[in-house]
């Protein structure tokens, strides 16, 4: 079938069941089309409609560059599919990783083909939601043991991070430490529980989450490890196998009782599949047909259920870009998926044409994977170069470098409301938005005020971000508390609560009769204030967190220990903040992690300035190895710019390291973030 007669294919099942395929066949531009400002079939490659009309009895997996329209393109394939499909209670599945990209997928396929098309017997939404719906939920019990409340068997979700209160009814009975060579670090000083430990995917081994971190340390390596041996060797300890057996009793119990994480979640839908044929067999039955969105994302246990289901004939197609897997934590690697496609005889054709970026940012993402061309688009004569690098000089002057770019970016009349500065880690996201960490800070209640009261939604991110950073460093010192959760202290089970208690306490504090909001006082003056109305402000908004409330119980949420800064009593509290002078439009400020899947006119990705603190955070990591995760962290942020890509790197006087940047395709300019 040629390109005109795929067209004609296209046009006729996408629209059929809203009787506008006559419109669309007539050259007409039908009611949809028109919403979507051009014709939806007509500008598709060749590839992409070859995809489009593929075959549903054959395994695929669309390798598809940044960039390809793959989420256009799997719209397209699954209402294309609806239209097909006659059977009324087995359905197809569209499965991916976000309810972001599931609700994107969700309202492509309702906008061509209608809400009742998509709808039962179909499902679209994240694989989590997938297994949780048709296997924890129903099934979980024939593996847990949990006889329920009130005859509800569905498992309660607990964070891993949770260490204190109702969770130490599920102590381990061994203890770990974070093993970093030194000698002097024993094991026992840091309790474990059973939301702590998960299985690996064998059901033998165990994986131990190591604390305020993403990562889990295996059993084996944990026990084998240097402190652990020297203290087994000064006691009588517990041998690999009778700690095995410990977490696995104490798991078994958490699971018995009606709780479980969501690692928990995956493991008994694996074990369920694996142990019950006729479960496996009503959802092979259920879904015979199983689109994947990206499935670079696919972990080591999820392969294994979908292996499962493969055995008993369901037919998979994949769609992603194995160089986008930045998910190592948690257990995703490219080649697993590689060798499942593989092993299984997947088709393999290819989406190489980039519609999003310029040739040359195509070029330089292609380097950094070792990958090979890829087609992207011309760069118009006027335009300035496209791929840009400049250096800082210091740590201090990081915080200075959005607002430079910002003026770079006002030269080169690209807005900067399309555009967006990147980091790996959220120790440097936090220096480029001037937020101090410094332990003891005073600053971070008269900043976060401050920015609440300007308005704006990444303003008002930040200053709950300040807040709990205060909150926590005053009240609850030395808990395993994380900056992504807002810093919410292990006792309160919910982060969406403590958010929400944030924004209350900042809406109280920002109220025009409150005299803490008037940051134009000295600080004499303001602190003053802090210690008289703080605490009736915390009491008057702590009821949200509410079953939250006994195990917080002992601690003081006032502000009668309020200080004023040293060498600053006389000095106004506005005019000594360390916030840069934020103006409209301002720059967005994000980690890699959360613009995945994103378009931007222009991205600044700055690396940390040396290798210390988050693993991957500096740029001679991302180039030390094409085939390392680093290296696609990189690939994933320098793909999302239309117009420009530019990197702030730390300054070299290195005549190597400068020629490694320009083999890269960079142009090097004069950039001045410490004249800000």
């Amino acid at each position: 079938m040629g390109r005109e007669g795929m067209i004609e294919t296209v046009r006729a099942r996408i629209f059929s069941s809203r009787n506008l395929a006559k419109t669309c066949l007539n050259k007409q531009c039908n009611s949809v089309c028109q919403d979507y400002g051009k014709c939806c079939v007509t500008e598709k490659s060749e590839k992409q409609l070859e995809y489009i009309l593929s075959s549903r009895l054959k395994d695929i997996f669309l390798r598809a560059c940044p960039g390809s329209g793959k989420t256009e393109v799997v719209g397209l394939k699954s209402t294309c599919e609806f239209d097909l499909w006659t059977d009324k209670y087995r359905g197809i599945a569209i499965l991916t990783f976000t309810n972001n990209a599931a609700q994107v997928i969700q309202k492509r396929v309702q906008y061509y083909a209608g809400v009742e098309k998509s709808g039962y017997p179909h499902f679209i939404g994240t694989i989590d939601s997938w297994l949780h719906g048709y296997l924890a939920h129903p099934f979980a019990h024939l593996i847990t043991d949990y006889k329920g409340r009130e005859n509800d068997k569905s498992l309660r979700i607990v964070d891993e991070n949770i260490s204190e209160g109702w969770i130490n009814n599920y102590k381990c009975p061994t203890s770990y430490s974070y093993f970093r060579g030194n000698d002097k670090t024993r094991p026992g000083s840091m309790p474990l529980y059973a939301n702590m430990i998960r299985s690996n995917i064998d059901g033998v081994r165990w994986e131990i989450k190591i604390p305020n971190s993403r990562e889990y340390l295996l059993d084996e390596v944990y026990f084998n490890a240097e402190a652990f041996k020297q203290f087994r060797a000064d006691k009588t300890w517990l041998t690999l196998g009778q700690m095995r057996k410990g977490f696995l009793d104490i798991k078994k119990r958490f699971l018995a009782d009606g709780f479980a994480t969501y690692q928990d979640i995956e493991w008994i839908c694996y074990k369920l599949l694996k142990e019950w044929d006729d479960i496996l067999n009503r959802l092979s039955q259920r879904f015979p047909f199983i689109i994947v969105d990206e499935c670079q994302d696919l972990s080591e246990i999820q392969l294994g259920i979908l292996g499962f289901l493969k055995q008993k004939g369901t037919i998979f197609h994949f769609v992603g870009d194995l160089n986008q897997a930045i998910y190592e934590f948690k257990k995703v690697n490219p080649q697993q998926v590689l060798d499942f496609v593989s092993r299984n005889n997947f088709e393999q054709p290819e989406l190489r044409d980039n519609f999003r970026s310029y040739q040359s940012i195509v070029d330089l993402c292609q380097k950094l994977v070792g990958g090979s061309q890829v087609a992207g688009r011309k760069i118009p004569d006027k335009n300035g170069p496209a791929c840009v690098c400049f250096f800082y000089k210091n740590k201090e002057s990081i915080s200075n470098i959005p607002k430079a770019f910002e003026k770079y970016l006002a030269d080169r009349s690209i807005e900067i409301s399309k555009s967006v500065v990147l980091a790996r880690g959220w120790s440097t996201v936090r220096a480029l938005k001037a937020v101090n960490d410094e332990q003891g800070n005073q600053n971070q209640l008269a900043m976060a005020i401050c920015l609440w009261n300007k308005k704006n939604q990444q303003f008002m991110d930040d200053a709950i971000l300040a807040l709990g950073y205060f909150v926590a460093n005053k009240f609850f010192k030395d808990k395993h508390l994380n900056s992504r959760r807002y810093y919410c202290p292990d006792s309160v089970e919910s982060p969406l609560r403590w958010r929400l208690f944030l924004s209350r306490v900042l809406d109280e504090c920002s109220k025009s009769n409150c005299e803490i909001c008037d940051l134009s006082q000295t600080w004499d003056g303001w602190v003053k204030c802090v210690r008289k109305n703080f605490g009736g402000i915390i009491a008057s908004c702590v009821k949200v967190l509410d079953q939250d409330l006994d195990s917080m119980a002992s601690f003081t949420l006032d502000g009668r220990n309020f200080r004023v800064p040293s060498n600053l009593g006389g000095q106004q509290v506005i005019l000594s903040l360390t916030i840069r002078d934020q103006e409209v439009p301002y720059i967005k400020i994000k980690t890699i992690h959360s613009v995945k899947g994103e378009t931007f006119d222009a991205i600044l990705l700055v690396s940390s300035f040396d290798k210390r603190g988050s693993k991957g955070g500096h740029w001679l990591e991302w180039l030390s190895d094409d085939k390392d995760e680093n290296a696609r962290f990189s690939y994933v942020a320098s793909s999302r710019p239309r117009k420009l890509l530019a990197w702030a790197l730390p300054d070299t006087k290195s005549k190597t390291d400068i020629k490694k940047i320009q083999e890269l395709g960079f142009s090097i300019i004069d950039f001045n973030p410490e004249g800000f």
